[in-house]
């Protein structure tokens, strides 16, 4: 079966490479700076924003040198879209279809000077020197988005990676700007592009339709199979259902059953059209009696909106469009209303919507019949949500992006500067290593909750990872901080791209690796992944991966960089040293990292002590990088939380609760890899020498690792099973650690081990070894150090559990206040808290 697994992968990974070619061979070719590449929802069609842009492009007289490239899916769309552009005059030589993902896509979307989409686009996308990128979004949100929404800050990396990128972002007025770009994105204070509030450009059609250009909207749909005469027209468009944007469902009984009551109440005055969201048309295509009236995903809603006489709706934002029109009344059909606000919470009272509320199809469709209402709340709505949606928002955003023009109406925000107290606030990146359950995940989750948000601006990135648990990590973090999950892969040569693997075995200084071609590689990697951010202090936190401490190092990101730090979390030359430890991989690619070493300002260790172990044995690679400590910040109140969780929920055997439990033993608990470096071997040693001497102790060990069939023989061995017990790996091990009466550490190196700190404020005293970097760890009166042999924990064990002597609780709140002063120093923060912020940023310009 792992055979068939690796097989397999092989074959998918072999896929690619014709794509990844593609894309390679196309970003060496000039940009074409008179061409426009457009597409809508994954290319549905011609249609939404990018649509208006382009009517209004291919009739402006002083632009008619652009040529024009569209994506639209399937060979029956293109076909349909060829018609639709001969009826409009134009012909191939000006404007070109492709499909989606082919690649002629992937030649215009590396080649084209502008770029023109209405949600994201692909993980190949890496914005070039030279091309302009216009993202107008699909809809002004009611409903959460991004961060908002639960566990959303994880599915919304590629969104932000486009917004990254953008140069321009779309926005009907204030309320959006606000809602979705500097809140659910995140994007106050990063994003280099600029917000233009000048309207929704779909909605031109809506305000500019003539009486012709209505009977040609009908006459297209009656082309397409939509039963359409001269009657009155219902639109129902619903918003998609489920959990992701990746799983969207469409409620088919729902549908169906207001479509009936429509029918039965509003008799044959009234025609109903339905118009699902593009991600759910299919599902409504499959369902034979909508067959007559389902509007087709290539025919632009805002279209149909013109020939509407009365709008049915839930949470989609097709009501904000429907305001370009406040006449247009509009029913919200809410049979769900509780579920769905659990699942989707939405940004504005449902009870103020601009239209009555039905929860069946029976007072929906008797709403309708009696014209709807709240009219005087509609007209309010248009002026607050839709205040630029004035049929001009097209030819505004012409005039930006085109013709070098600033807006007529509204205006164009700066989001990327952030002050406090008039000061700049500067931009912190780091890369979070794997995100795995591990201390440096936890000392990262302690490092977070206790910066200053307010006066730092924080992104963390991350790559796919085995035993990775990002959701476990943003569930832990501050929802303010920014989230960069990498998305999609490297796009380069492939021989260049492979490369990367003789940069892991064989090092930056090695002949056969090529530095130049790589460093080139990965700036453009930058820049897909973060756009064109400027920041200010970039930080390998992992510090594990050739490829991302390459990455974070000098000479790759964009802009001015203040400082470059990495982090050095154990004695790194010992740790390579022990390769039966990790395996040879890890400590292969650990080696080479040191060889990047000389492409950072700072080479940060976690104690004072651990820094001058590290700048003996690393010194020679480290070239004018200054070694610097910053002790790892414990968080105590998160710590003490997840301390409160009941012992018998989780998951450990009853024998482990039962020793936990027992008054008259003394337990002793540890947590870590099973490993050699860790040495658990040694604390069951000692605790077998103890008992021996008729002392009642028991020990639990929590963790994974290689050594486990090792340990578990040991306590077999030495007779202690009954009372040594590997728990195995424990999600929250802290209820285990405060019901413990000490905390066992017997490594023979670590770095500033976070479970010593999170034992010390859970106020568990701590036996630890004198590994390298102890110095500073266990204050005094707050444990036990001794050398690393087994003589000497048996001993400290034993008056241990004979004197049980009084220790001190560990000053949490000063501690961390040192160790965040240390942080500041090194990485560079106190040089920016000593320059004064520039002119404060207006807002718009």
């Amino acid at each position: 079966m792992a055979r068939m697994r690796r097989s397999l992968s092989v074959l998918r990974r072999a896929r690619r490479i014709p794509r990844a070619q593609w894309v390679a061979h196309w970003r060496t070719r000039p940009v074409e700076h008179d061409t426009v590449f457009y597409e809508s929802t994954f290319g549905a069609g011609l249609v939404d924003s990018p649509y208006a842009i382009f009517r209004h492009l291919v009739g402006a007289p002083d632009l008619d040198h652009l040529r024009h490239v569209w994506v639209v899916a399937d060979d029956l769309r293109r076909r349909r879209a060829r018609e639709h552009l001969r009826a409009l005059g134009l012909d191939g030589r000006r404007v070109h279809l492709v499909g989606y993902r082919t690649p002629a896509y992937f030649r215009h979307l590396a080649t084209a000077g502008y770029l023109v989409n209405n949600s994201t686009f692909p993980g190949e996308f890496g914005k070039r020197s030279g091309q302009v990128y216009v993202n107008t979004w699909h809809g002004t949100p009611l409903k959460s988005m991004g961060y908002d929404t639960p566990g959303g800050a994880l599915g919304a990396g590629n969104v932000i990676r486009n917004f990254l990128a953008a140069d321009h972002l779309l926005s009907s007025g204030p309320y959006m700007t606000d809602t979705m770009y500097r809140g659910a994105y995140r994007l106050e204070g990063i994003a280099p592009g600029s917000v233009l509030e000048v309207g929704t450009p779909r909605t031109d059609v809506q305000v500019d339709a003539t009486d012709e250009r209505r009977r040609g909207v009908r006459d297209q749909l009656r082309t397409r199979g939509v039963a359409l005469d001269g009657r009155r027209v219902v639109l129902v468009a619903p918003t998609w259902r489920g959990e992701a944007f990746a799983d969207p469902r469409l409620d088919t009984d729902s549908v169906v059953g207001l479509v009936a009551s429509l029918r039965e109440v509003l008799g044959d005055d009234w025609q109903v059209l339905v118009k699902a969201h593009p991600v759910v048309h299919a599902q409504a295509r499959d369902l034979p009696s909508l067959r007559a009236v389902l509007v087709p995903p290539d025919v632009p809603a805002n279209e149909v909106l013109a020939i509407t006489d009365h709008l049915v709706t839930d949470y989609s934002s097709i009501l904000f469009d429907a305001l370009a029109d406040p006449g247009l009344p509009i029913t919200f059909h809410v049979p769900d209303r509780a579920a769905y606000e659990q699942l989707r919470p939405l940004y504005l009272p449902v009870e103020e919507l601009p239209g009555n509320l039905c929860a069946t199809p029976e007072a929906t469709a008797a709403d309708v019949a009696e014209g709807g209402g709240r009219a005087d709340r509609r007209r309010a709505w248009a002026e607050r949500y839709a205040p630029f949606d004035d049929g001009h928002a097209a030819e505004r955003v012409v005039d930006v992006v085109w013709r070098g023009r600033p807006p007529a109406v509204g205006r164009r925000v700066r989001l990327a500067e952030r002050t406090h107290q008039g000061r700049r606030v500067p931009r912190l990146l780091i890369h979070g290593g794997s995100l795995q359950r591990n201390g440096v995940t936890s000392s990262l989750i302690a490092l977070l909750g206790r910066l200053d948000l307010d006066r730092l601006d924080v992104s963390v990135a991350w790559g796919p990872a085995r035993r990775a648990a990002p959701e476990a990590f943003a569930e832990a973090i501050d929802d303010r901080i920014r989230l960069l999950p990498k998305v999609g892969g490297l796009n380069g040569a492939k021989r260049v791209v492979w490369s990367r693997h003789l940069l892991q075995r064989l090092g930056a200084d090695h002949r056969v690796v090529p530095m130049t071609a790589l460093v080139r590689l990965l700036r453009e990697e930058w820049v897909r992944c973060f756009g064109e951010v400027e920041f200010d202090h970039v930080i390998d936190f992992g510090g594990y991966s050739p490829y991302w401490a390459l990455l974070m190092s000098r000479g790759v990101a964009p802009g001015n960089v203040r400082t470059h730090s990495i982090w050095l979390h154990n004695d790194l030359a010992a740790e390579v040293a022990s390769t039966a430890e990790h395996g040879r991989t890890r400590a292969h690619h650990l080696a080479q990292v040191f060889g990047l070493y000389d492409r950072y300002d700072r080479l940060v260790s976690v104690s004072d002590s651990l820094s001058r172990v590290n700048e003996r044995s690393l010194a020679r690679y480290a070239g004018d990088a200054s070694f610097r400590s910053a002790r790892n910040v414990v968080d105590d109140a998160r710590v003490r939380s997840l301390a409160r969780a009941d012992l018998e929920g989780l998951g450990l055997a009853d024998e482990v609760v039962a020793a936990l439990r027992d008054e008259d033993a003394v337990c002793f608990v540890t947590a870590g890899r099973l490993t050699h470096e860790k040495n658990q071997a040694r604390l069951i040693r000692a605790a077998a020498a103890v008992r021996a001497d008729g002392h009642d102790v028991t020990v639990v060990i929590m963790g994974s690792g290689p050594l486990e069939g090792e340990l578990r023989a040991l306590t077999v061995e030495l007779g202690v099973q009954r009372s040594v017990f590997l728990a195995g790996q424990v999600a929250n091990p802290f209820p285990v650690v405060a019901a413990a009466d000490y905390f066992a550490l017997t490594s023979e190196h670590e770095g500033l081990p976070m479970v010593i700190l999170e034992a010390l404020a859970l106020e568990t005293p701590v036996l630890t070894t004198a590994f390298s970097s102890v110095e500073g760890v266990v204050p005094q009166g707050c444990g036990v150090v001794v050398p690393r042999d087994d003589d000497a924990v048996r001993h400290a064990m034993m008056e241990l559990v004979s004197a049980r002597p009084a220790f001190t609780a560990l000053d949490v709140d000063a501690y961390n206040a040192t160790a965040l002063d240390e942080f500041a120093a090194a990485v560079g923060l106190e040089e920016d808290t000593r320059a004064p912020a520039g002119p404060r940023p207006t807002g718009h310009t």
